[in-house]
């Protein structure tokens, strides 16, 4: 069910991304710390919609790693309580 949730989420912003995209042709001139380009709205948004994607991804990998770990730690604790 999860699964299901998280697939229509997905579908659902790349629908809407594609719609603003394709509202959004106008060339615009992006400057950032080392270069400087000249792109459309529809790409510039799809970058930052991507780097989001990235970031939050990892943000969500961190944390689950750090439980992750936390909870192996505390099952060889429980075991080693247990043999005792």
């Amino acid at each position: 069910m999860k699964g299901l949730a998280f697939l229509l989420c997905i579908i659902a912003i790349l629908v809407i991304a594609i719609a603003v995209g394709s509202q959004n042709d106008a060339v615009i001139s992006v400057n950032y710390l080392i270069a400087k380009a000249e792109m459309t709205v529809a790409t510039l948004i799809a970058i930052a919609l991507g780097l989001g994607v990235v970031v939050g991804i990892l943000a969500i990998l961190s944390s689950w790693l750090t439980l992750r770990v936390k909870l192996l730690r505390a099952q060889a604790k429980l075991n080693k309580l247990q043999k005792e």
